[in-house]
């Protein structure tokens, strides 16, 4: 018999206890996560106020508008399309290792496991969020008090993305990594499990092979 209403409850198969206790640890944890940005943010704004705001050092007037359109702009579309790859790169690394967990797939953890982001990728962000950055730390502002909640949310935020990635990246390890990962599992060293599977496959291979002939 179908639903009947507009609003169906929804089931849940943990007790109130341990879904507290879930999100309780997850509020946590994204506390943990917010305190570097937190710090490195502090750190850019306290930089940007004592070395370049209190001795008026900023792009010239004419020059403000173009950095604020042209520069801000052609590098913060190119940053958004370089996260937003990261993201769904790690995202789906990180979705299809927790599917192999929950099915028991040691093949494919094991595949998954050691695959990260190229360095190049983490390169590559950060040069161009430096751009970003860049661009709004020499913009000429009318009081410390605006130009410090831009440079720190700016740089809050840029620290934030490059973090996140960094522990999606590794769903083994760090802050948020996979609960329900089996120890042996962790135990086992790709290179040789690869090795060993290569070695059996290659000798079912021939085993096929002589009996065809």
């Amino acid at each position: 018999m179908g639903a009947s209403g507009i609003f169906r409850k929804k089931r849940h198969h943990k007790s109130f206890k341990e879904r507290l206790n879930n999100k309780l640890e997850t509020i946590f944890k994204s506390t943990l996560l917010l305190v570097w940005p937190t710090f490195f943010a502090a750190l850019v704004a306290c930089g940007w106020y004592f070395f370049l705001f209190k001795h008026d050092i900023h792009f010239n007037d004419g020059v403000n508008d173009i950095i604020a359109t042209a520069w801000v702009g052609v590098f913060g579309i190119l940053y958004s399309l370089l996260a937003t790859m990261a993201l769904n790169t790690v995202w789906s690394e990180y979705k299809s290792i927790r599917t192999a967990v929950k099915r028991g797939d040691l093949d494919t953890f094991v595949d998954l496991k050691d695959e990260e982001l190229s360095p190049l990728m983490y390169v590559l962000v950060s040069v161009v969020s430096i751009a970003v950055l860049g661009g709004f730390v020499f913009l000429k502002y009318p009081d410390a008090i605006s130009g410090g909640i831009i440079v720190y949310g700016v740089s809050f935020l840029l620290i934030l993305l490059l973090l996140v990635v960094a522990e999606i990246d590794d769903p083994c390890a760090g802050l948020w990594f996979i609960k329900n990962i089996p120890d042996e599992w962790l135990k086992v060293d790709p290179r040789e499990f690869r090795k060993r599977r290569a070695d059996k496959g290659e000798e079912i291979s021939t085993q096929k092979l002589k009996y065809i002939t």
